[in-house]
């Protein structure tokens, strides 16, 4: 069977949609199918990538990828007239350009590289974030007919239309309606965004495949008790939709009484709108809050292993789902999770205490890699 990924992340990224792309590659190569990804150009030699997974990659020319979770990587605040233009042009520069200025057009270099490919695929599987990866095999479609033999899947890790992290703008609706007649499945990492998608594709249609990870890759530390408690959080910060303010407020207090801890978070430090939600806390906690780049996956999750419990922040939004709860369940760690209008300081208390009876589980069984990848594959089957 062959089988077309066409992503704009891909290892050695470390965002989730990476993850998505390069574990679903390795899994279907290992089962046997004649696996393409099809990514942007860069100075990255995936060589020995290929070799050890057996798979092969393609590029499209766009030029190096670029950090598109938002703003730039300047550590100088913005001036407030600069502050003010940015928030007039905010939601017409998102409407034109959903994935982000640093994004704009990829969707056509996209476009432009799938009309032109001669080869045809049994399955062509479209990953996003960003958007435009949908948009150019979309329109593809219409100029290569034979360019998907069997199914074409879009797969989404949060929506455009209805997505809180974006302006409000009635142009999504039509962009992911226009996507999902072309495409013949909608999938999803949970249930939660099902109402978003039933808007523009029907039910039958939409299929919720989790997020999938190989599990024989991993390893963990040995715990041991901290002598302080210590805990931790892997990811990116969001002002508005996973803000992490009322926790660090409330962690200076517990530090203004003398509550001993150390909060360890692995995050994007390049990122200035990231960046700006944590600067005024590294000041007031000084060693209390330890901050680190992100690291690759398995180094995470082994360093994660060692904490005593782990935070979990959730997305403000009932369509979105962190997908670091699988790599927190991997690490057997208790994690508190609340979303940034629920923190209690009397929950993170009793983890303090080693009380973690209202710790959440995570079910680790359906993100086997090999039930995540299958569920695609049986996507033909439903087809024919």
């Amino acid at each position: 069977m062959k089988i077309l990924i066409n992503t704009y992340y891909f290892y050695p990224d470390i965002t989730p949609r990476a993850f998505r792309a390069f574990e679903l590659a390795k899994e279907f190569a290992r089962q046997g199918h004649d696996v393409k990804v099809l990514l942007p150009k860069s100075g990255f030699d995936y060589s020995e990538v290929c070799q050890k997974y057996n798979f092969s990659v393609d590029f499209v020319d766009y030029g190096k990828p670029a950090d598109i979770s938002g703003g730039s990587v300047s550590a100088s605040e913005p001036t407030f007239v600069r502050k003010m233009l940015r928030y007039l042009l905010r939601t017409p520069t998102y409407c034109l350009f959903p994935s982000g200025r640093s994004l704009k057009f990829y969707f056509y270099a996209v476009y432009k590289k799938l009309k032109k490919e001669q080869q045809a695929y049994d399955i062509v599987l479209s990953i996003a974030f960003p958007f435009d990866t949908h948009i150019g095999a979309t329109m593809a479609f219409g100029i290569n007919k034979q360019l998907a033999s069997a199914i074409k899947v879009a797969d989404y890790g949060d929506p455009l239309y209805k997505n809180p992290a974006l302006p409000a703008c009635p142009l999504y609706y039509w962009i992911d309606r226009f996507i999902a007649s072309r495409f013949d499945y909608i999938s999803i990492p949970t249930d939660k965004a099902l109402s978003v998608y039933t808007t523009f594709k029907d039910k039958e249609h939409i299929k919720v495949i989790p997020q999938g990870f190989d599990f024989s890759e991993i390893s963990k530390a040995d715990y041991q008790k901290n002598t302080v408690p210590t805990f931790a959080y892997a990811g990116t910060f969001y002002e508005d939709i996973r803000n992490p303010t009322d926790l660090l407020e409330n962690l200076y207090k517990l530090y203004q009484k003398g509550v001993d801890f150390k909060f360890v978070i692995y995050t994007k430090t390049t990122n200035s709108n990231n960046m700006k939600l944590l600067n005024k806390y590294i000041k007031l906690l000084g060693d209390k809050l330890v901050i680190h780049n992100m690291i690759p996956r398995e180094e995470a999750i082994y360093e994660l292993s060692k904490m005593d419990f782990l935070i979990n922040l959730e997305n403000l939004s009932e369509s979105q789902a962190p997908s670091k709860l699988i790599d927190y369940g991997l690490t057997g760690r208790p994690i508190y999770s609340f979303d940034q209008l629920n923190f209690s300081v009397e929950i993170l208390m009793k983890f303090f205490n080693t009380d973690y009876s209202l710790a959440i589980s995570v079910d680790l069984e359906q993100f086997d890699i090999r039930n995540v990848a299958s569920q695609f594959l049986r996507l033909i089957d439903r087809s024919n």
